[in-house]
């Protein structure tokens, strides 16, 4: 499994679990947590945490267009 397929991965499982409530506040505290961990690793690594990041920033933006998908489809 490649990089690019693991932050597909990501941002799909992000998005996911934002369909309910409870899971979209997990998933907006985790997003929370993390970004400032990775702030702190970017000093070490800028180019891990950098993309790490990006897929952790796509994930989040995803969750409302995706969960409206989601709510359509099956509801």
């Amino acid at each position: 499994m490649t990089w690019g397929w693991a932050i597909v991965g990501i941002v799909v499982l992000m998005a996911l679990f934002a369909v309910t409530r409870l899971f979209r506040r997990l998933v907006w505290a985790f997003a929370l947590a993390a970004a400032a961990l990775l702030a702190l690793h970017y000093q070490a690594d800028p180019q891990a945490a950098g993309s790490a990041l990006a897929a952790l920033g796509g994930g989040v933006i995803l969750a409302g267009p995706v969960r409206g998908l989601i709510l359509r489809v099956f509801l």
